[in-house]
């Protein structure tokens, strides 16, 4: 056993050697759908604007939990935006890609300026993360309604990349698995 092996990690790892094929097939079809993606950057966009709808519900959830944090009016109305964002850009399906920027864009910024004005204002242990969060959600912010188009294709791309490197991992997870069968 090398210094990198757990004791109570091995039955897990036993039981996934012999599913080591299901491994190889998730990471070759994510290497797939990954390559799909960046080749077909419509297809990207079409499920980066998904992606962005469900992300923009969470943060808008995560913005009105943590108005309790800095009690913020902005908070509540920044949370309020993003749901509504997400909820649209999940149910009508015809909304643009650029109204989705922009709305995201806002809500960053509407929620961004709520974090900034509750950092400052409790100065509370770990406030300076508060800030910095903040005046990121900010810059994020403008630069998507500054230009949404390449927030867009950038975030298609992402994905993409993302889906090659996720199933490039698991391929190679596999193969490890397999090497190790005799794991005991």
């Amino acid at each position: 056993m090398t210094d990198f092996e757990w004791p109570e990690e091995r039955a897990g790892l036993q039981r996934a050697t012999a599913r080591w094929w299901l491994y190889l097939l998730l990471g070759a079809a994510s290497v797939a759908v990954g390559i799909l993606l960046l080749l077909d950057l419509f297809a990207a966009v079409r499920t980066v604007a998904l992606l962005a709808a469900l992300g923009l519900v969470l943060t808008g959830v995560s913005e009105l939990t943590a108005t309790g944090r800095y009690r913020s009016v902005l908070g509540i109305v920044a949370g309020v935006v993003l749901i509504v964002g997400g909820v649209a850009a999940a149910v009508w399906p015809g909304i643009t890609l650029w109204v989705l920027a922009v709305v995201a864009g806002i809500g960053l910024v509407v929620s961004g300026v709520a974090r900034i004005m509750g950092a400052l204002a409790l100065r509370i242990e770990g406030w300076g993360w508060l800030l910095t969060g903040g005046i990121v959600s900010v810059v994020v912010g403008i630069m998507a309604l500054v230009w949404p188009e390449a927030t867009i294709l950038a975030l298609g791309i992402l994905l993409g990349v993302r889906m090659v490197i996720f199933g490039v991992s698991e391929i190679m997870f596999s193969v490890a698995l397999h090497a190790g069968r005799t794991i005991r």
